[in-house]
């Protein structure tokens, strides 16, 4: 990796932020539902999030729990911190996929796919066949994960690049964040 990329990545890594800040405000104020391709999904704020400054220092901030987390995300919001990392659970109708997305980066690690499900029973007469669809199931679980993420972001980038994010979106984050004690 060359110096003029690490640059790069720095300098827009505010962008991945504000992503993951808008997001959790999503999900917390939006009840975090919404339809894609005729299912209703439903996003949830996992048990561990990440808080980071953005001076030369960058002072972190982790809050970690089952419990309401707002008071804690509030506290670091109020000191001009911006989410870094979150998990974030994704649910569609009884599958669950659990993630750990990295705001600064906008890379995600950690995803934990729902279960495959029974298998068919003539499967265990070809174990490369089984292998084969469980494999390719797997890969459409994160390939669901993956559309989903790229969909949220692309909604971000168009409400970040309207004229709206300013005059509507800023002020209801500013109004959120008083609301987190």
């Amino acid at each position: 990796m060359n110096e003029d990329f690490v640059a790069v990545v720095e300098s827009k890594r505010f962008l991945g932020r504000e992503f993951l800040t808008w997001l959790v405000h999503t999900i917390e104020e939006g009840g975090g539902r919404m339809e894609r391709d005729g299912h209703t999904i439903e996003l949830q704020l996992g048990d561990r999030v990440t808080l980071a400054g953005t001076g030369p220092d960058k002072p972190r901030l982790t809050v970690a729990g089952t419990g309401d987390l707002r008071a804690e995300i509030g506290a670091g919001l109020r000191r001009g911190k911006l989410l870094d990392q979150a998990k974030i659970v994704i649910l569609r109708g009884e599958r669950r996929w659990e993630l750990s997305l990295d705001g600064g980066m906008l890379t995600y690690d950690s995803l934990r796919c729902p279960q495959l499900g029974d298998h068919d029973k003539s499967a265990h007469d070809d174990p490369r066949a089984a292998f084969e669809n469980d494999l390719f199931l797997r890969i459409a679980d994160m390939e669901s994960a993956v559309e989903l993420l790229d969909h949220l972001y692309a909604e971000f980038c168009r409400v970040r690049g309207s004229a709206s994010w300013t005059r509507r979106t800023l002020p209801e984050l500013r109004a959120w964040i008083e609301t987190l004690r």
